[in-house]
């Protein structure tokens, strides 16, 4: 036979003091978190590192601190920056389409990566700026200068930089900060992960741009200590070049181009090696959007390509027979959006590495083998031809050759 339950049972000198006590601790802890939160936030210095664009850069400046006062003692850095895409990164054009965009953009997130001064520090980032279309119309100077002097160069109303001088002291305060010269600081704008509006305070999943990621796959490969300042910063140019400017493009990508007859009548090999040199990431880098083509030709003597035989088989192994021409492949990191972005392949250029490509190509009797050229040529994609259409570009405003070769066949 089973014992009686048992009733629990409090006392009214039980309930009393309990509560009281209660009372009191909730009210002192209560009245301590705003002291916390002041005293915590007077021992901390804001932080020069940036959050991949969750908040902007809010920073109450000293009266009179503007971009043109850090202009009037830094004059060429100041004239490479307002030549700089940091400069207009929020008032040139495709920016402002995409961000005006209905079905992507209209965004916080976007302003605090292209305009960090702004003034939207208590949105979340998947909000949409109050306001967002007349601020492209009224061109406020937060939004006109872009990444400016002050988001990377003032905290706490004080100059940040990687040398301290006496004669620094004199016009403003000013901070030692070596993080300024660190991979890490770049990577904290450049690096950032699509965002979800089921969680708008944080972002997670697949990188829409992995520049750090891949940065750290290039010093783990080669055991170099560079920082990205070393290619986009050299002796401190704030120029910053990067994909839109054509020499740093070229300096990322060789081409080796050759061509010989093989045994069997009319075949011809072709070998084509690209190698990613003088780049610390794969190439191309940066948003998603951008690629490579290689395209490979045959033409004869008048310049015009060769029809060639279609493939009667290929080996798996060797060298892919071409039915066609000119054979144009493509390189780039592909993603896919089922059940969120995922990397489906990435066949990018690794830095210091080259990818090697291996045609047979059947020419057909009748063409004058000792007039055929081999053509092969490197074209840079800015972006796709969606993302071209929406921004009202041709496709040759997108896209340029950076390396070509010719050879006879031998």
């Amino acid at each position: 036979m089973s014992a009686p339950a048992r009733k629990l049972q409090f006392s009214p000198t039980m309930v009393v003091p309990t509560v009281f006590c209660g009372l009191v601790l909730v009210g002192g802890l209560c009245a301590l978190g705003p002291w916390r939160s002041v005293t915590s936030s007077a021992r901390r210095p804001a932080t020069i590192i940036f959050d991949a664009g969750l908040s902007p850069v809010h920073e109450k400046l000293p009266a009179g601190w503007t971009n043109d006062q850090c202009g009037s003692c830094h004059k060429p850095e100041y004239q490479q920056w307002k030549e700089s895409r940091h400069y207009a990164s929020a008032t040139n054009h495709n920016f402002q389409i995409e961000c005006l965009d209905p079905n992507g953009g209209r965004m916080q997130f976007c302003i605090n990566c292209h305009a960090p001064m702004n003034p939207g520090h208590d949105l979340f980032p998947t909000t949409e700026p109050p306001g967002l279309d007349a601020s492209f119309q009224q061109q406020p100077a937060w939004l006109t200068e872009g990444v400016d002097c002050i988001t990377c160069h003032v905290r706490d109303g004080t100059v940040l930089a990687t040398t301290v001088s006496d004669k620094g002291r004199q016009a403003h305060p000013m901070r030692l900060t070596p993080e300024l010269a660190s991979a890490e600081f770049c990577g904290s704008c450049h690096q950032f992960a699509f965002k979800s509006f089921q969680l708008p305070d944080s972002f997670f999943g697949t990188l829409q741009q992995a520049s750090m990621e891949e940065f750290l796959e290039f010093r783990q490969h080669t055991g170099l200590d560079l920082k990205c300042q070393n290619c986009h910063m050299p002796d401190g140019d704030h120029l910053m070049p990067g994909g839109y400017h054509l020499v740093m493009l070229q300096q990322a990508v060789d081409l080796d181009l050759a061509a010989s007859w093989g045994e069997k009548p009319g075949l011809l090999q072709v070998t084509v090696d690209l190698t990613a040199s003088e780049v610390g990431h794969r190439v191309p880098g940066g948003e998603h959007f951008r690629f490579l083509e290689l395209e490979t030709t045959v033409t004869d003597a008048e310049g015009n390509t060769v029809a060639v035989e279609p493939p009667e088989g290929s080996d798996r192994e060797g060298p892919r027979q071409l039915g066609q021409l000119p054979h144009v492949e493509r390189l780039q990191r592909h993603l896919h959006n089922k059940r969120g972005m995922r990397v489906q392949t990435d066949d990018r250029l690794r830095p210091e590495q080259t990818t090697t490509y291996k045609y047979f190509v059947q020419i057909p009797q009748g063409n004058d083998a000792e007039a055929l050229t081999v053509h092969a040529e490197v074209r840079y994609h800015l972006m796709s031809a969606d993302k071209a259409r929406l921004f009202g570009h041709g496709l040759e405003d997108v896209r340029t050759v950076i390396r070509e070769a010719t050879v006879r066949p031998e």
